[in-house]
């Protein structure tokens, strides 16, 4: 009897824990309590030329030392934009795979109870081997674990990247070379996927790669950089046809303001600071808008094509 009593207290309490303690894919809450974000990858994240690099970067903090601003410093200013409390760190560093910060970096990662980390993968999935996505799923899971390790109820996402056009139009040889946009872009969505269902607790993919898709799909950027911008579109990725543009990278902030906040980024209007800071006009800012809410489930309406700079 006693045996059944003792059985009957540990069902109870296990009944009994806290719902924080589970795995919480709700948007951030309306408090005015700064929620605590980490963003964790490479170049994806803090840019790769202005204005995007060092935008902002004194609102953010850069674990590394490194002054970048990035992306992280563009959700920042959505953020602040909209009224919800954020406080934003960094960890990034160019060129380098989630296992080099789960081995190199994880003090830093480990440093606070975050209430919200990212975490981006390099942008092949794998340097050596295109494609290959073992090594990715195998650090995503021991980056959750860390987290959630210091914070159980830390919310973690996964950034799925977007395909880059120096891979699909000038790689020859290489895993995508000759194929259209959508084989990359299919190939990082289903890993970013198997990433999140192997770890233990992950909140949500943000779904980056597939609203910069859209894009294209929706002729709003152009989808081959290599033969010229068509009239009145833009220019998803930057100068190396590997990196985000300055209209690219505020698209991907508006992606991760959205899901994080569960706020329709359509809704930021065309005065957007974040977007007039990075010399995008109206036309284009709401263009950015329009995707990312489509891609998030916020709007059917198609978007405008945005005017060229």
């Amino acid at each position: 009897m006693r045996f059944v009593r003792h059985l009957l207290s540990v069902a109870l309490l296990v009944a009994t824990l806290p719902a924080a303690a589970a795995c919480d894919r709700t948007p951030l809450p309306p408090t005015t309590t700064p929620q605590r974000l980490l963003f964790v990858g490479n170049s994806f994240l803090h840019g790769h030329a202005p204005p995007v690099l060092r935008y902002n970067a004194e609102r953010v903090t850069d674990l590394n030392g490194s002054g970048y601003g990035g992306v992280p410093a563009v959700f920042k200013q959505l953020a602040d934009d909209a009224g919800v409390a954020v406080d934003v760190a960094s960890e990034l560093v160019s060129g380098q795979t989630l296992q080099f910060h789960l081995d190199q970096k994880r003090a830093l990662i480990a440093s606070q109870p975050w209430d919200v980390v990212v975490l981006q993968e390099y942008s092949t999935l794998n340097a050596k081997q295109p494609g290959d996505a073992s090594a990715f799923i195998t650090a995503a899971n021991g980056l959750e674990a860390l987290v959630h390790e210091v914070n159980p109820a830390a919310r973690v996402y996964l950034l799925e990247t977007w395909a880059r056009a120096d891979q699909v139009y000038r790689t020859p040889n290489g895993r995508w070379a000759g194929q259209p946009l959508e084989a990359m872009q299919a190939d990082l969505r289903a890993a970013y996927a198997q990433a999140a269902t192997r770890a233990a607790c992950i909140a949500g993919v943000l779904p980056v790669g597939d609203a910069a898709l859209l894009a294209v799909q929706d002729g709003i950027a152009d989808r081959d950089p290599y033969d010229g911008i068509d009239a009145g579109k833009v220019n998803l990725w930057g100068d190396d046809s590997y990196h985000l543009s300055a209209w690219g990278s505020y698209l991907e902030a508006l992606v991760i303001f959205g899901r994080l906040t569960g706020r329709d980024p359509a809704r930021l209007g065309p005065d957007s600071r974040a977007g007039r800071d990075l010399g995008l006009g109206a036309e284009q800012i709401q263009a950015a808008q329009a995707v990312a809410a489509r891609q998030l489930g916020f709007s059917s309406a198609a978007p405008a094509s945005p005017t060229r700079p």
